[in-house]
């Protein structure tokens, strides 16, 4: 059942105060599933097909379906061991809980920045692995950095872990200000976490991430959720404790992304984002790369608009459910100090951008660019270069 949540009288003070921009879950903010679907089969690994689409969708379902069921019969213990680290979690007030994956049993020095960079904002952070195992020469690095080492089954998505290991982190640290789920789904850091940091600790208490989406409503994206104040901490656990473990990747996102947004506005909290989709889109169309990249993967829906036409794009793009964090990459780290690039886009590039891919260049510093190469190659399963500083990635 959709739930709808008329826009809290907290969240006004949001933008305002902090920087950041209120989630608002309006008719005009909402994609209609007739523009969702006709985007979702003109994909290009569907080349605009109903039965490619259709099947792929039919495969994915059938897939989950057997995954759930394999749960069900085996009924063990989803969490394989926890080893506890060198940081204090008993009454910690601040903590994050980190999901990492990789195809082998390995964790990349990229990863351990990212937690580094976690702990540098003050979070106790509890490192959780779905991978296949946890080498034994990463355990000191990881537990010299961490609270608790979990090992868990790569079953039920990112929410699912959540889910499992909340209770753990809560008989530990029972009354944290600050709850901060995140993942390893992101290359970086490219920028410092700070000033998204201080926006949302400056803001009232409530939910608050990096970015939105608008579909198939209005939320923030769960790469990086961030509960503020004991009663937004209890409300994103209660949510979490009460999620319903699946590997469906499209049922965990409606109920479990989707769904955490709008039962934090529900329970009167103010849920906002750092880079807040129209902020995103307006400071983008502004740059002609990419203006040139948009009209490049959307050639009809521009038909008759003058390249320099921001207000008319603007209006043509409620046509199609975009993705910011993909559409948007370059134009989010250089101009409005985004910390991060998806990992999904650099690896397999779901949209089909066209233009240039470079990321090397954003590098604040040189030497970041071979350990998140490394990173990459790690996921792919293959080696990858890096041209010079600025240029492309390539897979060896």
């Amino acid at each position: 059942m959709t739930m709808h949540h008329r826009f809290q009288p907290a969240d006004d003070g949001v933008g305002l105060s902090a920087r950041l921009s209120p989630v608002i879950d309006r008719p005009d903010r909402r994609l209609a599933f007739r523009k969702r679907l006709r985007a979702f089969i003109r994909r290009p690994r569907f080349r605009n097909s109903l039965l490619r689409a259709a099947l792929s969708l039919l495969t994915e379902r059938l897939r989950a379906a057997r995954l759930d069921f394999a749960q069900r019969l085996d009924g063990g213990p989803r969490i394989r061991s926890i080893r506890p680290g060198a940081v204090p979690l008993d009454g910690a007030r601040r903590v994050a809980i980190y999901i990492h994956y990789a195809p082998v049993p390995a964790v990349s020095r990229m990863v351990l920045a990212q937690v580094d960079a976690y702990r540098d904002q003050g979070f106790a952070v509890v490192f959780v692995s779905m991978s296949p195992g946890l080498p034994a020469d990463a355990l000191p690095g990881l537990e010299a950095r961490c609270a608790l080492v979990v090992e868990r089954r790569n079953y039920g998505l990112d929410f699912g872990a959540w889910h499992d290991v909340l209770p753990e982190v809560l008989a530990r640290a029972p009354r944290p200000s600050e709850l901060l789920l995140v993942n390893d789904s992101l290359c970086g850091p490219f920028r410092t976490l700070a000033p998204a940091m201080e926006a949302m600790r400056a803001a009232p208490e409530g939910l608050y991430g990096l970015t939105e989406n608008l579909a198939p409503a209005p939320h923030l994206q769960s790469y990086f959720l961030l509960a503020r104040g004991e009663r937004a901490v209890a409300d994103m656990a209660a949510f979490l404790l009460r999620h319903r473990v699946t590997a469906d990747k499209r049922r965990t996102i409606r109920a479990g992304e989707v769904g955490l947004s709008a039962w934090m506005r529900g329970h009167g909290h103010p849920v906002a984002a750092w880079c807040g989709y129209e902020r995103v889109e307006a400071t983008a169309l502004r740059s002609p790369a990419a203006r040139r990249r948009v009209r490049m993967l959307y050639p009809s829906l521009f038909d008759g608009l003058a390249e320099d036409d921001v207000a008319g794009m603007r209006a043509a793009l409620r046509q199609r459910p975009l993705n910011a964090t993909h559409l948007f990459w370059r134009e989010l780290v250089e101009d409005l100090g985004f910390p991060f690039i998806k990992t999904d886009l650099l690896l397999r590039n779901p949209l089909g951008i066209a233009d240039d891919l470079a990321w090397a260049g954003l590098l604040e510093a040189e030497e970041d660019a071979a350990v998140i190469a490394e990173h990459l190659a790690l996921l792919g399963k293959g080696p990858v270069r890096i041209a010079a500083r600025g240029g492309n990635m390539r897979r060896a």
